[in-house]
C-alpha cells in the first residue's frame, strides 16, 4: 500500500474500491507467526488524521467496501508513518490512538468483527467506550503462544505497579485492561523507558494519578526482563 493512496481516500479523491485495490497483498506472511506489511512512505509533510477520516474507514467496513483485514493494514500503517499524525494529547487525539492502536493489534486485543467496528464507530461519534475489555482478558487467559507473557505481566502491574496502592483490597482484574497494551510493548521489543512511559501515561492521563516515573521505571525494567 501507499501513504499516497490513503492520503486521497482521506481526502475523497479515492473511492474504497480503489484504496482495497491499492491495500491488496500489502499483507505477506515472512514466517510461521510473523507477518510483513509493505509501504510505500511520503518522505515530506505532514497530514493530520481527523476522527471524521476514522469514522469513513468504519462506514465503508460495516458497507462491505472494505474488508476487515482493510483496517489492519491501515492501523498498521498509520501506527508506523511519520507522515499521519494525530495529537493524542487532546480528547478526539486519544481516541484516534485508541482505536489505530487496537485496529493495529487484534492478535493481542479486539477481534476485527463488525460487531466492534460498530463500536468503534459508536466510540468515535460519542466518547463511549462499550468494547468488552473481557473479551481481551478472556484471550489471554485461555490460549495463545503469549499466555505465559500475559500472565507474567499481569502478575507485575498487580504486585509492584499498583499505582492506587489497592493490591490488597480491591479485585484482581483492577489493572487487566492495560495488560494487553503493555504486552504489546513486550513482543514489539521497545526499549525499557518506552514502558515505563506508558506506565505514567495510564497512570496520570487515564487514572488520574500524580504518577511516579520511578516506579514505572523499575515496574518497566521487570516486564523487559521476562522471557
Amino acid at each position: 500500500m501507499s501513504e499516497e493512496k490513503l492520503r486521497d481516500y482521506f481526502d475523497g479523491r479515492l473511492t474504497p474500491k480503489e484504496l482495497t485495490s491499492d491495500l491488496k497483498d500489502s499483507q505477506k506472511r515472512t514466517s510461521y507467526d510473523v507477518t510483513t506489511v509493505y509501504i510505500k512512505n511520503i518522505e515530506d509533510g505532514e497530514f493530520e488524521v481527523k476522527k471524521e477520516h476514522l469514522l469513513q474507514l468504519c462506514e465503508d467496513v460495516i458497507t462491505g467496501q472494505l474488508a476487515l483485514t482493510d483496517l489492519n493494514t491501515i492501523g498498521f500503517a498509520l501506527m508506523a508513518s511519520d507522515y499521519f499524525t494525530w495529537d493524542d494529547n487532546e480528547t478526539d487525539g486519544e481516541i484516534l490512538a485508541n482505536v489505530i492502536f487496537e485496529w493495529d493489534n487484534p492478535e493481542i486485543g479486539f477481534d476485527l468483527t463488525i460487531k466492534n467496528v460498530r463500536l468503534w464507530k459508536e466510540y468515535l461519534l460519542t466518547g463511549i467506550y462499550r468494547l468488552d475489555k473481557n473479551e481481551v482478558k478472556q484471550k489471554f487467559r485461555s490460549k495463545g503462544k503469549y499466555k505465559e507473557l500475559y500472565h507474567a505481566i499481569d502478575e507485575i502491574l498487580w504486585t509492584d505497579w499498583d499505582p492506587i496502592g489497592v493490591n490488597e483490597i480491591a479485585p484482581r482484574d483492577e489493572y487487566q485492561s492495560y495488560t494487553p497494551t503493555i504486552l504489546n510493548l513486550k513482543i514489539k521489543e521497545v526499549g525499557s523507558e518506552t514502558i515505563a512511559k506508558k506506565l505514567f501515561e495510564i497512570e496520570t492521563q487515564t487514572i488520574g494519578m500524580l504518577g511516579d516515573i520511578e516506579r514505572c521505571r523499575n515496574v518497566a525494567d521487570k516486564i523487559i526482563n521476562l522471557k
